[in-house]
């Protein structure tokens, strides 16, 4: 991770093929000032813990049934 100065985003985001990257910029501005942030769950949400062992065993295992 890295952090990226504010007057390149402009740049950076069209880089990317965005065509109005003003919302974008405003959404980091939002978390990165704290007037956006997420609180509790959302409705219907669910957590756990997964271990990257487990993961990569059902990527490994759905790489061979590929066709």
């Amino acid at each position: 991770m890295q952090i990226v100065p504010r007057d390149s985003w402009e740049e950076l985001f069209r880089s990317q093929g965005m065509r109005n990257p003003l919302p974008r910029k405003r959404m980091h501005d939002g978390f990165n000032e704290g007037w956006i942030e997420f609180e509790g769950d959302a409705p219907g949400s669910r957590k756990g813990v997964i271990s990257l062992e487990f993961v990569l065993q059902g990527l490994i295992s759905a790489s061979y049934h590929v066709a």
